[in-house]
């Protein structure tokens, strides 16, 4: 498992190359703040550890600006089409099982640009 995680470190840090960050915050750090979830969005585990509901929380301390709610957005939708064996309704529902919703829904097939 720690392989996959290390795989979405890797794609989450490519995608900061094809998304603009802003005000210094990245997809790495969405990356470094989530990767403890893999577990629970592939369904290895039926909830999400502490570490990755702290990692929740802090992407939606960061997610203040329209810009960066686009950003943090984007850098889930693409690590979770490139997680093998992800459970669509993990990641829709991670936010709100960690108790900490997200400013924007999180789903594979939302349109992040359409966030106010």
């Amino acid at each position: 498992m720690k392989g996959v995680g290390v795989c979405v470190l890797m794609v989450l840090a490519m995608a900061q190359l094809m998304v603009e960050p802003t005000n210094g915050f990245t997809c790495v750090d969405v990356a470094e703040n989530l990767v403890q979830c893999v577990n629970y969005l592939t369904g290895a585990d039926a909830k999400p550890v502490q570490g990755c509901c702290d990692g929740v929380k802090r992407v939606k301390g960061e997610c203040t600006t329209t810009e960066e709610k686009r950003l943090a957005c984007n850098c889930i939708k693409q690590a979770a089409t490139r997680i093998h064996n992800i459970k669509d309704s993990a990641v829709t529902s991670l936010a709100d099982a960690c108790g900490a919703p997200l400013p924007f829904p999180v789903s594979t097939t939302f349109d992040c640009n359409s966030i106010p």
